[in-house]
């Protein structure tokens, strides 16, 4: 929650219409809007957002592509790839695409069930039998939608020094949380963790024969012909890759990302692609061609409520409702990158985009693209604060100093976190002194709300997000350097 997190992300009965015909029967003025434009008129909307992000100093490069039902019309980059060579970003550039990397996991376990070779209700210790769970029983289903109990592996002590660097082998990656506590009883909650499908991979290469790469290529890039789609490496060449990088908002200058083994992530998001091959996959997958649409509605057709959240998970997508309208999608974060893949199907809108900035996500970009294909006049960007951020940060600022964190407040993530940390934030607090006063300063390019803290020994500045039940889902926090006072 303050410290720098990797990889940074449902009705029961969903029944989704693939054709234009369908999206707009009874469609909704969104809807309306879009079925409207021409397709250079398209281009012509997501040009002018692009335009308005890219004059913000954390741009560098995006992957954007965009559909109308099948039709692809806009699949292009923009900005630079590669900042030390200064290339630009083209339809061919390969960016990290972090989570989304479960929605092609979660569709090879379906895969692999349909060719017999694996049960959704199967145990996790049939084909992993080395993972200590306690005794527990865990099935597949439930690691699909987070519902395991499984600890988180990124969170725990020891993570983010070697072991994210290296390329580590199952057995040392997975000693970080086998035979740990578990987060509830499998089956009793929902808590999203990484651990649930770096495991989904081993089952799938145990149930496959094949290597989790080996069968993702050989199953769905090469057939589907998403030439720009693969397993990553930081070993091998990669034609028309991207880099990645981090950005100091105290300076204003970029970085590149930090190192990081895509063995690491593993079937949880080690995947690379381009913004037009995500959208020739949803394609695919939406329409029968990767699975059977009885599989693909188990993916999206869960009850299973996420926290803090008014989505619902399934198999590696969620989905929601935004203005009414159902919302199938899935983001990812890694080091360097952030994207989402998003299906408005009632509009038959498609959306991809990725940043190779850390700083800029690319849900945002996709949020202004949709509300730009969607209204007659989409909406001004937020000026003011949250309700209650002021005083849910001034809160959690004191509690931190007296050492007494109140959970309740935060994520669950969050909370997880901030226990790990609380021995550094409290040191940090005890040399910045006493708070003097908070005060707001903007809201961000990712819709956080800014404020700069003065302390008696030094200034900070906080940035922060309520969820909609009012605790805290997001909170950064970066010093200002006594020389840029």
């Amino acid at each position: 929650m303050i410290s720098r997190a990797f990889l940074a992300i449902l009705a029961p009965a969903l029944v989704i219409a693939t054709t234009q015909a369908q999206a707009q029967e009874g469609a909704r003025p969104q809807a309306q809007v879009f079925a409207k434009l021409s397709d250079i008129e398209v281009e012509r909307r997501v040009g002018a957002v692009i335009d308005k992000i890219a004059t913000h100093p954390e741009f560098v490069g995006l992957s954007v592509a965009v559909a109308r039902g099948d039709n692809l019309i806009v699949d292009r980059g923009y900005g630079i790839a590669d900042l030390e060579w200064n290339v630009p970003v083209d339809a061919s550039t390969i960016f990290r695409i972090g989570s989304m990397t479960k929605q092609f996991t979660a569709a090879a376990t379906l895969k692999l069930a349909e060719q017999g070779k694996l049960g959704l209700d199967d145990p996790l210790s049939r084909y992993v039998p080395e993972f200590d769970t306690g005794g527990r029983v865990v099935t597949i289903r439930q690691m699909l939608n987070h519902t395991s109990g499984i600890p988180e592996y990124t969170m725990q002590p020891g993570f983010f020094g070697r072991l994210s660097l290296i390329d580590v082998s199952d057995t040392e990656l997975l000693q970080l949380v086998s035979g740990k506590p578990f987060d509830f009883e499998p089956g009793a909650g929902w808590r999203y963790s990484n651990t649930n499908y770096y495991l989904l991979g081993m089952i799938i290469a145990k149930a496959s024969g094949r290597s989790y790469a080996a069968f993702m290529q050989d199953e769905f890039f090469t057939p589907l012909g998403l030439a720009h789609t693969r397993y990553g490496s930081e070993s091998e060449i990669i034609p028309h890759r991207a880099q990645g990088y981090s950005f100091d908002p105290n300076t204003g200058s970029h970085s590149n990302d930090a190192a990081i083994s895509m063995n690491t992530p593993g079937a949880g998001g080690a995947l690379v692609s381009s913004a037009g091959d995500l959208v020739r996959w949803q394609v695919a997958l939406t329409n029968g061609r990767v699975i059977r649409p009885a599989s693909f509605e188990q993916m999206i057709a869960s009850p299973v409520q996420m926290e803090q959240s008014t989505a619902l998970y399934g198999f590696g997508l969620m989905v929601d409702h935004r203005d009414g309208e159902r919302v199938i999608t899935h983001g990812g974060g890694i080091n360097g990158f952030g994207g989402v893949l998003t299906w408005l199907p009632d509009s038959g809108l498609r959306v991809a985009v990725i940043s190779n900035s850390e700083a800029l996500s690319g849900g945002v970009v996709e949020r202004r693209i949709i509300a730009a294909l969607t209204s007659e006049e989409p909406p001004a960007p937020r000026t003011t604060p949250q309700p209650g951020s002021e005083a849910a940060l001034r809160k959690f600022i004191v509690d931190i100093m007296a050492g007494t964190p109140d959970y309740s407040t935060m994520s669950p993530l969050g909370a997880n976190v901030t226990r790990a940390m609380l021995p550094q934030l409290q040191q940090i607090y005890k040399d910045l002194g006493p708070l003097r006063s908070l005060t707001f300063t903007e809201v961000t390019l990712l819709d956080f709300d800014a404020y700069r803290a003065e302390f008696a020994n030094g200034a900070a500045v906080y940035t922060i997000r309520l969820a909609p039940d009012g605790t805290i889902a997001t909170i950064n926090y970066r010093p200002v350097p006594s020389d840029v006072e």
